[in-house]
């Protein structure tokens, strides 16, 4: 995890992010960070996995958006997705 994108005028805007990923991402997902590679961080949007962070593969990119070769599980939300930073 590089950063997290964040709301307002700044470098790691998520708006812009949305937006260049646009076409990229499915309709699933929205970006929410990054990391050092240009991989993204997702959040599933979608109802049947609602909540869930996803990793997203720049290099196994796909000229479909919709397939999900690239596309990895990581957390079942951002609270375990958080934690997952920590060791016990």
């Amino acid at each position: 995890m590089d950063s997290f994108f964040g709301l307002g005028d700044i470098y790691d805007n998520l708006q812009d992010f949305i937006e260049i990923y646009d076409e990229r991402l499915s309709d699933d997902f929205i970006p929410i960070g990054s990391d050092p590679n240009g991989n993204a961080i997702c959040f599933s949007i979608n109802e049947d996995s609602s909540d869930n962070i996803y990793f997203w593969n720049h290099e196994e990119e796909t000229e479909n958006s919709n397939e999900m070769r690239n596309v990895y599980f990581l957390a079942n939300d951002i609270e375990e997705f958080i934690n997952n930073f920590y060791e016990d």
